[in-house]
């Protein structure tokens, strides 16, 4: 069933919105401009309240009905970012602000390489971690002099963490099938917190086994 045809008052459309047209409408002297005429507004309405054609309802019908592709249900978004010359990726999910963060405070009488102390975010004071220490990754050779370090903030639902990274590079997409064996050549110290390598635009990338960075933050903090 096909909709019968609107009849619509579109003056708009023949004197100009602003009126800087001629012939001009005189009651924008007044009003100033079409979106504050009842014409425009009843128009809109009308356009609004016409009853939905039966072939638009039925081609949304049919792309709600359509299955969900495989390929997406093991989709996985992640955050990667450098930590010297090593590039890691972390689920998004528990990445809450990537910052910069000037001032570091440092705790009395705390001899702890992964603890480096306190950082101010928006107000807040989270813990500073060191997760380069905690993967025994070199610092490294500064690939860009433009890059600047960055604080990644992130949460297990009980506690934020902030770690200083070399470089954030972007957000990508991987399904778990794509994820390579770990490889022997990869630090011992940090394949043990890696899930597996993924090769993305020719840079291998490590995805992070978060629960167990959790699991060794709260145990060695």
């Amino acid at each position: 069933m096909t909709n019968k045809t609107i009849s619509i008052n579109d003056c708009w459309n023949t004197i100009g919105v602003w009126g800087d047209q001629s012939p001009r409408c005189s009651r924008l002297k007044e009003i100033i401009h079409c979106h504050n005429c009842e014409i425009y507004s009843q128009a809109g309405s009308q356009l609004l309240d016409r009853k939905t054609e039966d072939s638009y309802l039925l081609e949304w019908r049919n792309n709600l009905c359509e299955p969900r592709k495989e390929d997406n249900l093991d989709s996985v978004s992640a955050l990667v970012f450098r930590m010297g010359d090593e590039w890691f990726a972390l689920e998004s999910k528990l990445v809450n602000e990537i910052t910069h963060c000037d001032k570091h405070h440092t705790l009395p009488h705390v001899n702890n390489k992964i603890l480096r102390g306190l950082v101010n975010v928006n107000g807040e004071l989270v813990l500073n971690i060191s997760l380069g220490f905690l993967f025994k990754i070199d610092k490294g050779v500064e690939k860009n002099k433009n890059t600047r370090e960055r604080y990644i903030i992130i949460s297990d639902g009980k506690e934020n963490f902030a770690f200083p990274v070399t470089e954030v590079k972007e957000i990508i997409h991987y399904n778990n099938h794509n994820i390579e064996t770990t490889p022997s050549t990869i630090n011992n110290d940090s394949s043990c917190f890696i899930k597996g390598i993924l090769q993305y635009n020719d840079i291998d990338i490590g995805i992070i086994d978060s629960d167990l960075v959790f699991s060794a933050l709260h145990k060695n903090i």
